[in-house]
């Protein structure tokens, strides 16, 4: 599990303001992931070699194609500042 103080850190790295609704339901969403990962750490693979690879479904070229305009992307966006999407807050409050 993540404390209180582990949270605060991680938020003032990713430059992230947390209040306290956001901080409990952060703590909460995090504290899932991480017992997830750790489950999924824990997994019996019966012996499976991972190293050797399967060939049956080759990756595809990887292609530079045509980009969108930023313009003709944000323009569909509910509300922008300063050329980017604003992301909503947890619960669809603003």
């Amino acid at each position: 599990m993540i404390t209180l103080t582990e949270l605060h850190k991680i938020a003032a790295l990713a430059k992230l303001s947390l209040d306290g609704a956001d901080t409990d339901a952060l703590l909460r969403d995090i504290g899932g992931i991480i017992d997830f990962a750790d489950a999924v750490s824990r997994a019996n693979l019966g012996g499976a070699d991972l190293s050797e690879t399967d060939d049956t479904y080759p990756l595809r070229e990887d292609i530079a194609g045509k980009s969108v305009a930023n313009a003709d992307i944000i323009a569909n966006a509910g509300e922008t500042r300063g050329g980017f999407f604003v992301a909503r807050r947890i619960g669809g409050a603003r």
